[in-house]
């Protein structure tokens, strides 16, 4: 029987990394011993006694050495991050199990004893066997029942003990047959295997592969079981780690057995996982400073400066760290030991170099700060020895494996760099000791390898320096204390002796060499691609913190790199040659040396060289030899040209002089108006020179700088001013370090354009007008370009118009108007017709004008500005139309709107042509204007009739003229020269606008001066103006000029007198709006009269009944439908009488008619007065019922012909009496 065990794995994962070496691995010395499964065998009494029994057994030996491919799928937690490991080489031990006690093969030790005889000390798991076989030869069952069955049932009994509960037992079953005898297969044993032996031939291969694999499965369940008990003891003590009493020795002990029995079972990166982790656990108790369980810091005892860094077995270091001894030196050397002897046996030498070199490094450092005892020579001695051993032990093992898979090249390599490093360490060690020992100087080289610190105090001698070099080599003190703690006898020996210290340097000197040769470090690798990606970012270090020495030494070695390279452009050397510039121009001047001087001269040469050479020109953002700083922050005008000048400061940072191809200044202004002041080519000397940079535009306003560029050979030279605004100190300050303010002065004789509205303005046919003023200039061509903001309106320019110059030669286009020979000092205007509404009524245009002048027809010269203009009108029109008979009534009300005061000169209504059918006569007014206020409209009356009365109006379209002037046209000179009065001519125009708007505004709100104005112009004119123009300036709520006051008086009076009907030129001094009138229709008048039949002289009292008689007339003269028209149409008239009306109307006082043209309608009511007093007729209103035939719904209106009569109704005379009881008082 067998008891049952895990199937075998079909696959293997490919992620499996475990690394197991095969027979030819190099031989690691110091590892353990336990590098072999066990297993048990028990030869059945039939099989001791059968002469096939040692060849039985050596057959099954020979198979177990050694097992290959063993696949093991961890339990859960056993190793994390593992799916299944594949054990590709493994040896078994096969031993005989004597269950007599006088002969036992297997100690007690190794799990073959009782309980009484287990250790308690934790070994690996494979200490034990793994799996107990059975031996034996049945031929037939009598056999089995009467001796097999006994000898497996005390068999069985001694396998399956407390202490072998963990190992697998297989019984099998051995049949031996002679060559060409079958196999009877007569007997069958249960789940035993069957292992078919054929005696005196070949061996069959295939006889062992069931028997195999059952064994491979049988050590895969036991390793597993045996290696997750061992995790769950190890899980089960590190949880106990803040309980009193925890020991971090006995933890690790017990965690080291699992890495030892992965290191058994060649499961070597399994075994190192576990060591890394006993390291971490370390540092985490170094951390906790909870250090009780070791000792003391270590490094005391007798040769361990010199003892060998990677051996396990220089000191007992298990029977320190269970007796809880072992210092922390110890340790840590222990445990980097056992880590390398893994690393080696996986063939990862250059790891065990690499490691070993931070150890040493690192552990030093921790030595030398942590413990007072140890002498700066012993440090140097052990890190000399440890450096050394490390290297020979690494080489041994590499020359052991020299033609092996398992050290590659590349590994080579880097073993050879790793190796240099423990050399470098040993030879800063050499450098140390030959210094103190005189051997060698204090001087460079040798210096680098002493610590920039002084090292702490030790308790020998405190006048002993280590690093310094002896006075007297001779002084017995001296001699003691630099070889404290010692024991290296080479060391010994090169201290005492020079020749031998400088032969043991020049070995190791030479050693270092070689490394550094084979790990192919040179001064120069060819890689220079990379050695360029370094040397950029290295200078922005030293940028950041103002170090321009160090950074112009990095840039130097940046363009070496750079310099004739492979697939270096003549551009990228530019930029970093021009990196190097900045670096060695930002040296001050005084502190920079004669041959950095030379270097800058002799790079900006070879920059200008190779900038000859190319094609296209090269952008330089990030240096610029030249300085600019303004001279003043006001341009300064020509006077005898347009444009303006801008002085400037230019610093030449080089050491030669440069030939300059032209320099240019852009400065930024509102509504983002850009000029450029330039200079063209000239020489610029080292230092200082002063330039005028122009610009040919005629602008004004305040201006900031925002860049400047400037070119020499190819190289273009681009420098963009920084967001802060300074305008203090802008001759100290460079335009690259902060904006500047210049202010451009008005230039009154320059070309000036600009858009304003027509003074008549006529709906329906929307103009602006665009003004052109040459100024000083006789202008050559000239272009004028308009766009409005957002795109909202569309200017025609094709169908512009020249306003008032017949003469003036012009083109229009569709996108542009051009203009040629015009002469100085003229001024043009353009009607040019739009399409569009602007937002708010306001429209904003970008009005841009291109010129030459006859007096420089090569300069090209822009004039840009935006206008803004209102176009919406000052004042709203109210019409009311009331049709009497044959006549019409139009009441034109003017209002003025935006709070804003107009003068109305006139309003005229008139036919659109000289053939008008319509005859309109104004209301007579008084010959002067009328001032509109927002709570005073100005009404005019207008008559409207046919010009034949038997011709009815068919429908016509008259034209509504306003003449109006506004207010603050009147009163301009005035506040002109309230302005004079508080400011200079030289003043700032914007300051002058806004106190012209203050001032003028104070005036216009002033209703008191304004009406004292409007009475003195229309007062007589043989009044004294003089006079009451003083009392006009004492009544100012401002301090205005007396002569002005008295001009715009006589002004007011000679607009009064002109007849402003007749102006229609844009330098008239009133503005006229021209609107379409549509004269209105009325398809049915009707007028109604209430005729009271009273008796003359008879009065009419309350109650008494008054007959009248209803009569309503109809005319069709404003319907429009001409005189031929004999259409009627069905009325409904309704005489309203309310309660409070006075009159109860009795009859029918709601009835139809039929309405023609011309007829009447009569009809007889009664009226009874219900109170007395003066009473109004009742109202009567009339509409339609009925469509006309063939047509619409008519227009109908009602008037009343007596509505404004009134009947007096007296009261009646009448006593009555009224008879009322008293109460009796009661006594």
């Amino acid at each position: 029987m067998q008891v049952p065990t895990p199937s075998r794995p079909s696959s293997v994962s490919a992620h499996s990394r475990a690394y197991t070496p095969g027979p030819t691995s190099p031989a690691v010395p110091g590892l353990a011993s336990n590098g072999q499964v066990r297993i048990t065998y028990t030869l059945a009494q039939s099989l001791q006694s059968s002469p096939h029994a040692a060849v039985i057994t050596e057959s099954l030996r020979s198979k177990l050495h050694p097992l290959r491919n063993l696949h093991w799928r961890p339990t859960a937690g056993t190793l994390p991050g593992s799916s299944i490991r594949t054990i590709q080489y493994l040896d078994a031990e096969l031993v005989s199990l004597d269950l007599g006690p006088s002969t036992a093969r297997l100690s007690t030790a190794e799990g073959f004893g009782g309980e009484a005889g287990r250790s308690q000390i934790p070994g690996t798991v494979l200490g034990k066997p793994f799996i107990n076989l059975w031996l034996g030869m049945c031929d037939d069952a009598d056999t089995y029942k009467n001796v097999i069955r006994r000898q497996l049932k005390d068999w069985v009994a001694s396998v399956t003990t407390q202490s072998k509960r963990d190992q697998e037992w297989l019984i099998v079953l051995v049949n031996v047959t002679s060559p060409g005898q079958d196999d009877e297969g007569g007997f069958y044993l249960g789940e035993a295997r069957q292992l078919n032996h054929t005696t005196g031939g070949a061996e069959d291969p295939a006889a062992w592969t069931d028997l195999i694999a059952k064994i491979k499965d049988a050590i895969i369940t036991t390793l597993d079981g045996r290696v997750a008990e061992r995790m769950d003891d190890v899980r089960r003590t590190e949880a106990q780690r803040a309980v009193p009493g925890w020991n971090f020795c006995t933890f690790f002990v017990l965690k080291e057995s699992i890495a030892e029995s992965f290191e058994g079972m060649t499961l070597l990166d399994a075994a190192l996982v576990q060591y890394s982790e006993l390291e971490a656990s370390f540092y985490q108790v170094l951390k906790e400073k909870n250090l009780s369980w070791f000792g003391k810091l270590g490094g005391t005892s007798p040769g361990d400066d010199a003892a060998p860094l990677l051996s396990v077995t220089k000191k007992p270091y298990r029977d320190l760290i269970m007796s809880n001894a072992i210092s922390v030196f110890d340790f840590r050397c222990y445990l980097l030991a056992r880590q390398c002897l893994l690393l080696a046996k996986m063939g990862a030498v250059a790891d065990v170099a690499l490691k070993a070199a931070r150890f040493i490094s690192s552990f030093a450092r921790t030595l030398r700060e942590n413990e007072n005892s140890l002498s700066e020579p012993f440090l140097e001695s052990w890190i000399y020895s440890c450096s050394l051993n490390v290297v020979d032990e690494c080489d041994a093992w590499i020359l052991g494996a020299s033609g092996q898979e398992s050290i590659s090249d590349a590994k080579d390599v880097s073993y050879n760099a790793a190796k240099h490093e423990l050399l470098e360490l040993a030879r800063a060690q050499l450098d140390k000791i030959g210094i103190r020992a005189g051997h060698l100087p204090r001087v460079a080289p040798f210096t680098t390898s002493l610590p920039d610190q002084p090292p702490k105090s030790r308790p020998t001698s405190a006048s002993f320096d280590p690093h310094a070099a002896a006075s007297d080599l001779n002084d017995a003190d001296y001699k003691r204390l630099s070889r404290a703690g010692v024991t290296n006898a080479t060391l010994l020996q090169a201290i005492d002796s020079s020749e031998a210290f400088d032969e043991l340097y020049k070995q190791l000197v030479g050693r270092v060499i070689e490394t550094c040769v084979a790990s192919g470090r040179t001064r120069h690798r060819g890689a220079v691609p990379d050695a360029k990606l370094v040397f950029s970012d290295l200078p922005t270090q030293y940028i950041e913190q103002h170090w321009p020495v160090l950074e112009s030494y990095t840039r130097i070695q940046d363009l070496e790199t750079s310099k004739d390279g492979e697939g270096h452009s003549t551009e990228e050397w530019i930029h970093r040659a021009m990196a190097l510039l900045r670096a060695d121009l930002a040296v001050p001047e005084d502190l920079r040396s004669k041959e950095v001087t030379a270097r800058t001269q002799q790079l900006f040469e070879e920059l200008l060289k190779r900038a000859d050479g190319l094609s296209s020109d090269v952008t330089v953002n990030e240096f610029s030899p030249l300085v600019l700083r303004l001279v003043g922050d006001i341009a300064r005008l020509d006077g005898t040209r347009d444009g303006s000048g801008l002085a400037v400061s230019v610093t030449n940072t080089l050491p030669i002089t440069i030939s300059l191809e032209y320099l240019k200044l852009t400065v930024v202004g509102p509504d983002g108006v850009q000029l450029l002041f330039e200079h063209w080519p000239t020489q610029l000397p080292s230092g200082d020179s002063m330039l005028m940079l122009l610009c040919p535009n005629p602008v004004l306003g305040l201006f900031t700088t925002a860049q400047h560029e400037y070119k020499i050979s190819h190289l273009l030279f681009v420098e963009k001013a920084p967001e802060t605004l300074d305008r203090s100190n802008l001759e100290r300050k460079s335009l690259s370090e902060a904006r500047a303010v210049i202010r451009i002065p008005d230039d009154e004789r320059a070309v000036k354009v600009g858009m304003m509205m027509p003074r008549h303005v006529v709906l329906g046919d929307p103009r602006v007008l665009f003004q052109i003023h040459t100024g000083r200039n006789t202008l050559k061509t000239g272009t004028l370009t308009v766009s409005s903001q957002g795109g909202q309106i569309k200017f025609v320019l094709e169908s512009a118009k020249v306003l008032g110059h017949d003469a003036i030669t012009a083109t229009f286009k569709p996108d542009r108007i051009a203009v040629e020979n015009l002469p100085v000092d003229q001024v043009i205007v353009f009607s040019v017709p739009y399409v569009g509404a602007p937002r708010n009524d306001e429209l904003e245009v970008t009005i841009e004008f291109e010129y030459t002048t006859a007096a420089q027809t090569e300069v090209v010269r822009v004039v840009k500005t935006k206008c803004r203009a209102y176009i919406g009108l000052p004042l709203i029109v109210n019409i009311n139309d009331k049709f009497r008979n044959k006549k019409l009534f139009t009441n034109v009300v003017i209002h003025s709107a935006n709070q804003e005061l107009v003068r109305v000169a006139g309003v005229a209504l008139k036919n659109t042509s000289d053939h008008g059918k319509l005859a309109v006569k104004a209301c007579k007014r008084a010959p002067v204007s009328v001032v509109v206020r927002p709570t005073r409209p100005a009404p005019f009356l207008f008559q409207i009739e046919s010009s034949d009365p038997n011709k009815p109006p068919v429908g016509e379209t008259l034209q509504l003229i306003i003449v109006y002037r506004s207010l603050h046209e009147d009163i301009f000179k005035i506040v002109e020269h309230a302005v004079d009065l508080i400011t200079t001519n030289g003043s700032n125009p914007r300051i002058r606008k806004q106190q012209r708007e203050t001032i003028e505004a104070t005036l216009l709100n002033e209703t008191s001066w304004i009406d004292m104005l409007e009475l003195i112009r229309l007062s007589d004119s043989s009044l004294d103006i003089e006079t009451w123009a003083k009392q006009l300036v004492e009544k100012a709520p401002v301090k205005l000029d007396l002569a002005s006051v008295i001009e715009a008086i006589e002004d007011l009076r000679r607009l009064d007198m002109e007849s402003p009907l007749d102006t229609r030129d844009e330098d008239s001094s009133w503005r006229t709006v021209t609107m379409p009138f549509d004269v209105p229709l009325m398809n049915i008048i009707n007028r109604v009269q209430i005729t009271p039949k009273l008796a003359t002289g008879s009065q009419t009292y309350a109650g008494q009944p008054v007959d009248v008689a209803l009569t309503i007339s109809s005319l069709f003269h404003w319907s429009g439908l001409g005189p031929e028209s004999e259409k009627s149409c069905m009325m409904r008239y309704d005489m309203a009488c309310e309660t409070d009306s006075g009159w109860l109307v009795c009859g029918p006082k709601r009835g139809e008619y039929i309405a023609m043209d011309g007829a009447e309608h009569t009809t007889q009511l009664t009226l009874l007065p219900l109170r007395h007093g003066t009473l109004s007729l009742p109202i009567v209103s009339v509409e339609p019922i009925e469509n006309f035939e063939g047509g619409g719904r008519p227009t109908c209106e009602t008037w009343q012909a007596d509505r404004a009569k009134k009947m007096t109704v007296l009261p009646r005379n009448a006593k009555s009496t009224f008879v009322v009881a008293m109460p009796v008082p009661v006594i």
